[in-house]
Parts: structure tokens; sequence; C-alpha cells
């Protein structure tokens, strides 16, 4: 189809990149403890529909958890251009309870968006592990929402 004929997917983009505007989103458990940071957005291949996310619950950390879209209670509203990153905390160490308050204090102040799960923060902790490829399967979903606990058919956002 050439792009003169081409449908007008101004709306697709636009939900794409928010989407992909997730990446870096502070992620809390329904128990409102922090699971970490949205690290990879995956898209349904078909639709472009949110599928499943990966966090990392430590900046440093090499551990992260897929959590498929039906986990996900409620997503934050993420502008179109979120502008320039956020200024680091000043102490040097992700981990420490100094760096987990600043992101707290952060997010509370609204300098942050949240992500909010179904789940609390240490069972999507424990979740299965993102696959390989970066593509993730009907099945690896299904496994993920398996190790979440969750329904089959649970609402999806």
């Amino acid at each position: 189809m050439s792009p003169a004929t081409r449908p007008d997917n101004s709306g697709d983009d636009a939900r794409r990149r928010r989407l992909h505007a997730l990446a870096g989103v502070t992620v809390h458990g329904s128990d409102g403890k922090t699971v970490g940071r949205v690290r990879d957005v995956y898209l349904h291949d078909a639709t472009d529909e949110l599928a499943a996310i990966t966090v990392t619950p430590r900046q440093l950390s090499a551990r992260s958890v897929l959590l498929p879209a039906s986990a996900i209670a409620a997503l934050p509203e993420v502008p179109e251009d979120p502008g320039p990153p956020r200024a680091e905390a000043k102490n040097p160490t992700a981990d420490s309870p100094t760096a987990a308050a600043a992101d707290d204090q952060a997010t509370e102040q609204g300098g942050d968006h949240v992500l909010h799960l179904l789940v609390d923060a240490a069972t999507a902790k424990a979740g299965v592990h993102p696959p390989a490829t970066l593509h993730a399967t009907p099945q690896g979903l299904q496994e993920a929402a398996a190790a979440l606990h969750l329904e089959e058919g649970s609402a999806h956002v």
C-alpha cells in the first residue's frame, strides 16, 4: 500500500510512543511497596497492544522479572514528550536505603510516574525471568501469569 493510500495511524503511533515511554517508570505492588523500574516493554505483534513488561528491582541488578499486562492495575499518565531525564540521586549506591528513599520521595512529589500492579511486590519480584530473545510468546506470558497466581482471563489494562 502506498503512503498516500495508507490509513491515518497517528493514534497508533501515539499509543506506541506512550507504551514505550513506560521504560524507566517505577513499579509498585498492590501493597504500595516498590518492585523496581520498567526495563523493557513488550507489545503484541499483531495489535501493538501492551503484552508485558520486564522490571528490574535495582538499577544495577541483572535480575529482572517478566510481568504480563494482566498483572497491571493501572498505567501511569506518561506525557508524549517526557522531557530531559530526571537528575540522579547524589548517593552513588543505587541499592542503598537512602537512594530508595530518594526515589520514594521523588514519586511522592510527582517527579516520577508510577505503574501499579494487581499483585504485591514480593509476589511480583518472585516472577519468572524474561525470555532471552526479547520476544514473549503466548506460553511465556501464561507461565508469567501463573507464577503471579493470576487467574486465566484476568482483567487487562
